[in-house]
């Protein structure tokens, strides 16, 4: 994404910093769930498992929605299709990255 971003400040400094931040409006939420998520492990922790994956999804929505109006609130000059343009780059980002790490780990 940092690459890609800075090709993009050569070319048009305020669609690259939109760019950014609907990436980062993204990555944080979906840090916070993968931390939350994963926090127990075993058998016996399944109850945990289960409830902690549901309160960091709850968290993960949550904070992408408090990013997005930080963003909105904050940022002047911002070009509004660049951030959802980024937003939705690494939801199909994950998308492809989990179909490459699924086909690497067939039995």
């Amino acid at each position: 994404m940092i690459p890609l971003s800075l090709i993009g400040f050569l070319v048009h400094p305020l669609a690259a910093k939109s760019f950014l931040l609907g990436a980062i409006v993204y990555m944080l939420p979906n840090l916070y769930f993968t931390y939350y998520a994963f926090r127990y492990r075993g058998a016996q922790a399944a109850r945990w498992i289960a409830r902690s994956f549901s309160w960091g999804q709850s968290g993960k929505l949550a904070l992408a929605a408090v990013g997005f109006a930080l963003v909105f609130r904050f940022v002047q000059p911002l070009q509004v299709e660049f951030l959802f343009i980024g937003f939705g780059f690494m939801v199909v980002l994950q998308w492809f990255i989990g179909l490459q790490v699924a086909k690497n780990f067939r039995l």
